[in-house]
């Protein structure tokens, strides 16, 4: 165990602040990292349906993942919203069971899309967000801090759950989790976001603590999915790619889950 976080100290060491960097500078330094995300966390989720015995279209998923990203950098989330529309109605009718193996596949392409691509898309689209009265500089640093309270939120967690964690209210899922940990995480993320409005003041408290909450309940649903994918699966971790973390799924999971919701709560809400 402690050499398994001693790893993923140093990982995060070296890869955090990187990360940080390039939501700082945004465009397509932002694009092209998320692309190298996307694209592996894609070809995770892909591999993962093999082990269940599907056959993935694995190259023209990986692409369409891609190609959602770029569609986004140039034109955004609103123009995609019919195509959004009729890929999820496609999913749906794929989980019909009409058409058995082959459309089971298909399934499992166009979720894998939807998942990884669609999902992590948002992550830009909050970047570069506009909001009347708020500078540049203000939105990138807004940016990075929903990213610095996921990371605060599985920290917190982490330490809760091992301290005070007894009762596990997912157990066939998620056995490690407690619900110390959900707590501690959520206490955690909303915690951090009131610390940091006070020294970005278009962030009200009552919006910081909504953010803290959006934060704090889509972090661990995002890893509940992806436990749930890895378990139907029948694997331990997407890959190993990341020492100490496992793969680009295991390790993002709830940056899939945070911005989108980031963005719908954005949506519904000023600033100020």
């Amino acid at each position: 165990m402690a050499t398994n976080l001693t790893q993923r100290v140093a990982v995060g060491a070296v890869f955090g602040p990187l990360i940080l960097g390039v939501f700082w500078v945004g465009g397509l330094a932002l694009l092209v990292v998320l692309c190298v995300l996307v694209g592996g966390g894609t070809l995770e989720f892909y591999r993962m349906q093999q082990e269940k015995g599907l056959r993935p279209w694995v190259i023209p998923g990986v692409a369409a993942s891609l190609l959602w990203c770029g569609a986004v950098y140039l034109y955004g989330v609103n123009p995609l919203t019919i195509p959004l529309a009729v890929l999820i109605g496609l999913i749906v009718l794929a989980g019909s069971g009409f058409g058995g193996q082959v459309v089971a596949n298909i399934e499992s392409t166009l979720v894998g899309v939807l998942y990884v691509g669609v999902l992590a898309s948002f992550a830009y689209e909050v970047r570069s967000a506009s909001f009347d009265g708020i500078t540049p500089n203000e939105t990138a640093a807004f940016s990075i801090l929903i990213l610095v309270s996921i990371w605060v939120s599985d920290i917190a967690g982490y330490f809760a759950g091992r301290a005070f964690g007894r009762r596990h209210p997912f157990p066939n899922i998620s056995p490690g989790k407690t619900e110390a940990g959900y707590i501690g995480g959520l206490v955690g993320s909303v915690g951090l976001v009131l610390l940091a409005s006070m020294q970005m003041p278009f962030i009200s408290t009552w919006n910081a603590v909504g953010l803290g909450l959006v934060v704090g309940l889509g972090s661990p649903f995002g890893d509940l999915v992806e436990s749930m994918i890895k378990r139907d699966a029948g694997v331990k971790d997407a890959s190993a790619v990341i020492p100490g973390h496992g793969g680009i799924l295991d390790r993002f999971d709830s940056f899939l889950f945070v911005y989108p919701l980031v963005y719908v709560y954005l949506s519904f809400i000023h600033f100020s």
